[in-house]
């Protein structure tokens, strides 16, 4: 029994793999056609079967997190000009694609830690392709479009706690954007360069969805807010040591 399991993991696992591999050759055509209007729509419609093929699990579980990565991924590569940039892109890309089918079609065991790790990552690329982009131009379009995808990252991660105080959630997550759009606007007149403010913005969002995760469950402690604290202290240390101060 115990190696028939294992056959069939190797498989599902086999399947994650050509799926995310299917993902990433496509993205990776569309950005050689310049994100032409046949291979964007191909991209979208395969990832999305990909995405439903699998209807005996909960589709709509993870459906937020995974139209912000299509949309995320076609824009963070398309922000990059270099071939060898390009590459790693995709691949880390592909990499968040395999999370979130294998978290979607229960694969891991672990799955809230997985999906927790998908969604910091996925937050980090939403504030990297914001400050790889030429955010002046069409500033409050970007600036709201950050808000709507933070918005309802967090509300998807808060409905994992607990689905039964939806109403909550929806405020608490709006709470929060509110409070990460206030920290992007400070970060975003800071010299920090792009990589470093997107850091910076994925720590402080973790920061804060912890303290409150810990909130409603009730184990928001002092120590817990010290630990906080410090983490975010060392960030701040280490984000503003590497930083090029030169204006």
């Amino acid at each position: 029994m115990a190696e028939k399991l294992r056959s069939v993991w190797k498989i599902v696992q086999l399947q994650l793999i050509l799926k995310s591999l299917i993902f990433a050759g496509l993205l990776l055509w569309a950005k050689a056609s310049q994100f032409s209007v046949l291979p964007v729509l191909l991209f979208v419609a395969v990832s999305l079967i990909l995405y439903f093929r699998n209807h005996a699990q909960n589709n709509l579980e993870n459906i937020y997190s995974f139209i912000a990565l299509l949309l995320v991924s076609m824009f963070g590569v398309g922000l990059l000009s270099h071939f060898q940039f390009v590459l790693p892109a995709i691949l880390f890309f592909s990499v968040l694609f395999y999370l979130a089918l294998g978290i979607k079609e229960f694969s891991f065991v672990r799955r809230y830690e997985w999906n927790s790790f998908k969604n910091i990552f996925l937050i980090f690329s939403v504030f990297l392709v914001y400050f790889m982009s030429n955010r002046y131009t069409f500033f409050h379009i970007k600036y709201l479009a950050v808000f709507v995808a933070i918005f309802l990252l967090i509300k998807e991660w808060l409905f994992w706690l607990e689905p039964n105080f939806p109403k909550r959630y929806n405020l608490a997550a709006f709470v929060i954007s509110f409070i990460v759009l206030q920290i992007l606007w400070a970060v975003s007149i800071l010299p920090l360069g792009f990589l470093n403010s997107a850091s910076l913005m994925a720590i402080a969002v973790y920061i804060i969805f912890d303290s409150c995760t810990g909130y409603f469950r009730g184990v928001l402690t002092k120590k817990q807010m010290i630990k906080n604290f410090i983490i975010l202290a060392l960030s701040l240390a280490a984000v503003f040591f590497f930083t090029n101060w030169k204006i």
